[in-house]
């Protein structure tokens, strides 16, 4: 019986192990929200209201890495973006509201966008000039996203996503508008 209860404890922690790997990716996305209002067709004449979003950004490797988050519109246009240390086993947060205020979030570029889609990547960072090693460098994140409104609070995860040829081209995307941005 003690045999089969360890088998079983053993299971459970390596099923744990699985599940929390599949949610981090050296690529994760989630959706931004700063002072949104709209009204869906359910919600009669009741606005659904999201002041503000926070974002937890958490490094499960023993590596140093270089965050860089970015906000889009929905259409793909480019809002801003910010760049972190993640120190080994640590975490970033912050909110909406402090990257629009700081200017990681762009007014000018997006003067009436209220909600849109955050891509967030991680890499070692490189020894210059060598450039970095998206999805080859053991680099991973994993992170949630905590939407605050109408009196209201929910919290998801950030969605891991796959590393194909595909998507390593659009973390260089990324990283080449941090880069313009907000300097290397």
């Amino acid at each position: 019986m003690k045999r089969i209860l360890t088998l079983i404890g053993c299971v459970l922690v390596f099923a744990q192990g699985v599940v929390i790997a599949q949610n981090s990716s050296p690529y994760v996305v989630g959706q931004w929200n700063l002072q949104d209002k709209f009204k869906d067709f359910t919600g009669g004449d009741s606005p659904i209201i999201t002041d503000n979003s926070a974002f937890t950004f958490l490094n499960p490797t023993p590596l140093t890495l270089t965050l860089e988050y970015a906000f889009f519109e929905h259409d793909g246009t480019f809002c801003g973006c910010d760049r972190d240390t993640l120190s080994p086993n640590g975490r970033t947060r912050y909110t909406m509201l402090a990257e629009q205020q700081g200017g990681q979030f762009s007014t000018k570029l997006c003067p009436n966008q209220t909600d849109g889609t955050l891509k967030s990547i991680v890499f070692v960072p490189p020894v210059p000039p060598a450039a970095p090693s998206f999805g080859e460098d053991g680099a991973l994140q994993a992170g949630l996203e905590i939407h605050v409104g109408g009196g209201q609070r929910t919290e998801s995860d950030l969605d891991a996503v796959s590393v194909t040829p595909t998507t390593i081209s659009g973390m260089s995307s990324i990283h080449a508008e941090c880069v313009s941005f907000i300097g290397s």
